[in-house]
């Protein structure tokens, strides 16, 4: 049985990459968000940001909190206007209720700039399935893609 059968699969530990320009600076076991979400460690990393697994200290549960990534070399104007569209998805992002889709949980600014914090879904990724399984067969796409299309 996949993980994408079988959601509640552990996703493989990824080894930690060092911190980069314009991400966390200290440990993340040392960083707690507006003194609630305990960062513990990297799951994953692109190209608008870092998601980290964290601990929501007033409730007692894991959560993901994405840190995004500004570029430098945006001007004042260009950040604020990121910034500013960033939560309204967010916000509409929150809102929405499926069995297919993260729920967004909390945005808190930090750092000048808002950090996501979602419900931590703990499974393998498709990329990943596909690496260790090979193609999957065209029935179980189609059942995916149908599953995209719900959500």
């Amino acid at each position: 049985m996949s993980s994408i059968e079988n959601p509640e699969a552990e996703r493989p530990e990824r080894p930690r990459e060092p911190s980069r320009s314009g991400t966390l600076e200290a440990a993340p076991e040392e960083r707690v968000l507006k003194g609630r979400y305990r960062l513990r460690d990297e799951i994953a990393r692109g190209g608008v940001g870092t998601v980290w697994r964290a601990t929501d200290e007033v409730l007692g549960r894991e959560v993901a909190v994405k840190e995004l990534r500004l570029a430098t070399d945006l001007t004042e104007e260009e950040r604020e206007s990121l910034l500013r569209r960033t939560t309204r998805e967010a916000r509409v992002a929150a809102r929405l209720s499926h069995p297919g889709v993260v729920t967004v949980l909390d945005v808190v600014d930090e750092d000048d700039r808002p950090w996501i914090v979602m419900e931590l879904v703990v499974a393998s990724t498709l990329s990943e399935i596909v690496r260790m399984a090979g193609p999957l067969p065209y029935q179980r796409v189609a059942e995916i893609g149908l599953q995209l299309i719900d959500a």
